[in-house]
């Protein structure tokens, strides 16, 4: 338990370590420092920035002031000008008075924001300029200072810089009729000067206030956060997995009634860790042991999240179940998935379902499970989850199916014993006698004609031929010594493959090869072997009376070497599959039913396996296995 306790107190002071690295490595007075120093800034920012403003509020209404006052100078003097008794256009009037231009002139040199000021008429030609040379051109008009002033103040910072000049105008008419308009420049850049200084005005003014709220800020700060403080080292040393805080602790105030709650809190901490560790180690050793149980096994909730699912759940589901915790079962098990109807079926009823079995498609493969489901009840009457329990049936050491098919194989290799010994006594013997009497003729037909020592000839070798065959046929069921050596049989593959093609070429049947290259050699009898995939492959020819095509494939899989034969042919039926490797069955009519059983018996004399998947009207493909490595 002390182990567990370091261990976990390691973890939280690693925690710790990552939560001061993400702050920075900063102390809890460089915090507090920084945080106090960004307070002030954001309060000096938004003062200076509401200071700044007002200021420039300031600068532009006393601008626009300023521009308005000048203006209604200017129509002041043009209504005293035109007062006058004359005979005379008014704006030649305005152009020659004396009086008029004297106070253009001294507007322009009065305000240094002001760039010129000008009597226009209605089509813009500059009657009286403040810049004589300028009178009889026309005044481009510019934006509106007023606009400007009235607009809002972040648009007006963003849209400043749009326009150099900005204009007052202050039109004024004669006997009811327009006349003229009085237009003020004002340059921008001239005012911006203004705008400037109040600007670094304010700024000074925000950095002496910082500074100041700074002070007054680590002053009260040394008071009023001692307690905080306090509390905060306290927290440290609880992540840091040391629960001995809060000593000494008195309920005097608000602080020290919270340091007296965290001093309990440390202690109840402290509990909590010694059970909590008690159980992980639990915990882990059931979750490490249910691991690594052959059977799948998942746990889910009512409403369909999984809460738990081992690695034998996952490899039996395929890949679709890997990571399957905390997901819903519904992405895990598709809608159509037997497994899902029996785990809803047990939630809604919470009835428990025992060794069902059920086939499935693993990763484009069938595969026969056994499945088993049971309820989880809750605090009421209702279903809290279920638990599902998968088995393979091909991983069962011993069951009845097993069992039965072992009582039926060792029938069939007692009936196979006794058709041998039959097939050695029945058909041997004559055979021996027709071999005598066949040498016998030789003597004792004189003068011999060649179509007589033809015939003879046929007779004897056509003898050996029956012969020979019982042989094989006898050695195939009683081998008395398999010849155990390396074997490549991508060589073997590819010869039965080129004298096939001779053969069923004419047939519209044609054979390819797609063998790995480099394979290893499995350890077995070579021209055993040899028969049992020449047999596979006259079988698959033979499925295509009207032609058609056989693939000869060879890889390695796993500690086995695989070599799989597809035919586009027939097909056999789904209830045959299981019965065409019984000794006379036979689905041809010219067919033996001995063909495949020998094939199998080749094949288990090698610790190998054979699989036969096929589908009616499009094909039979047949996967035959044999291990690398030889077996004792």
């Amino acid at each position: 338990m002390t182990t567990d306790s370091t261990t976990l107190s390691r973890e939280t002071a690693a925690g710790s370590s990552a939560a001061s690295r993400r702050m920075g490595g900063l102390s809890l007075r460089a915090r507090e420092i920084f945080a106090l120093l960004l307070l002030s800034l954001c309060v000096v920012a938004l003062s200076t920035a509401a200071h700044l403003y007002h200021a420039q509020q300031i600068v532009w209404t006393s601008t626009l002031r300023e521009a308005d006052l000048v203006a209604r100078q200017i129509y002041e003097q043009c209504v005293r000008t035109l007062s006058r008794p004359t005979s005379q256009d008014p704006r030649t009037v305005l152009s020659r008075d004396p009086d008029l231009r004297s106070l253009l002139d001294a507007t322009v040199g009065y305000a240094p924001w002001l760039l010129y000021a000008a009597v226009v008429d209605d089509k813009g030609v500059a009657i009286a300029h403040s810049d004589p040379k300028r009178e009889g051109e026309v005044v481009p008009p510019q934006p509106s200072l007023r606009s400007l002033v009235s607009d809002h103040p972040l648009r007006r910072l963003l849209g400043s810089t749009r326009s150099e000049i900005y204009e007052t105008a202050l039109p004024f008419n004669l006997n009811g009729k327009p006349l003229a308009t009085i237009r003020l420049g004002i340059a921008m850049p001239l005012l911006r000067g203004r705008l400037d200084d109040a600007f670094w005005y304010t700024v000074v003014l925000g950095v002496l206030a910082l500074g100041a709220a700074l002070v007054v800020a680590l002053g009260l700060s040394s008071v009023t956060l001692k307690p905080i403080r306090k509390l905060a080292e306290d927290m440290e040393r609880l992540r840091r997995g040391d629960f001995d805080v809060g000593g000494g602790a008195e309920a005097r105030d608000e602080f020290g009634r919270l340091a007296y709650q965290l001093q309990l809190l440390g202690k109840q901490m402290e509990t909590d860790r010694t059970r909590i560790l008690a159980e992980r180690s639990e915990i882990d050793s059931v979750h490490a042991a249910v691991d690594n149980l052959e059977d799948g096994i998942l746990f889910a909730e009512a409403n369909g999240r999984i809460l738990f699912a081992n690695r034998s759940i996952e490899s039996l589901l395929g890949s679709g179940a890997e990571n399957a915790e905390g997901r819903p079962l519904i992405e895990v098990l598709p809608a159509e998935h037997p497994l899902l109807d029996l785990m809803r079926r047990t939630i809604d009823t919470g009835e428990a379902t025992r060794n069902a079995q059920v086939e499935i498609v693993t990763d484009g493969k069938p595969r026969e499970l056994l499945a088993s489901v049971f309820p989880v009840s809750g605090d009421g009457a209702a279903c809290a989850g279920a638990i599902l329990v998968v088995r393979d049936v091909r991983a069962v050491a011993v069951s009845a199916r097993t069992f039965q098919s072992l009582i039926r194989y060792s029938a069939q290799l007692a009936a196979l014993g006794q058709i041998t010994s039959e097939v050695a006594h029945d058909v041997k013997n004559p055979l021996h006698a027709m071999a005598v009497r066949v040498a016998f003729l030789r003597e004792r037909i004189p003068n011999q004609t060649p179509d007589v020592v033809r015939s003879l000839d046929v007779l004897e070798r056509e003898i050996q031929r029956a012969a020979g065959v019982v042989d094989r046929f006898m050695e195939a069921v009683y081998p008395s010594d398999l010849a155990r050596a390396p074997v490549n049989l991508n060589p073997i593959l590819q010869e039965l493959a080129t004298l096939l093609q001779a053969e069923w070429q004419a047939k519209g049947v044609v054979l390819t090869t797609r063998l790995e290259p480099d394979l290893p050699a499995v350890k077995g009898d070579e021209e055993m072997l040899r028969r049992a995939l020449m047999n596979l492959l006259v079988n698959a020819c033979q499925s295509m009376p009207g032609g058609g095509r056989v693939d000869i494939s060879s890889e390695l899989e796993a500690e086995a070497l695989r070599t799989t034969i597809t035919d586009t042919g027939v097909g056999i039926p789904r209830e045959d599959i299981e019965r065409i490797f019984k000794m006379y069955y036979t689905t041809k009519t010219d067919g033996t039913g001995i063909g495949l059983a020998l094939v199998r018996r080749v094949i288990d004399l090698h610790h190998g396996s054979i699989e036969i998947l096929s589908t009616v009207g499009q094909g039979t493909q047949v996967i035959v296995r044999l291990p690398i490595s030889s077996r004792p």
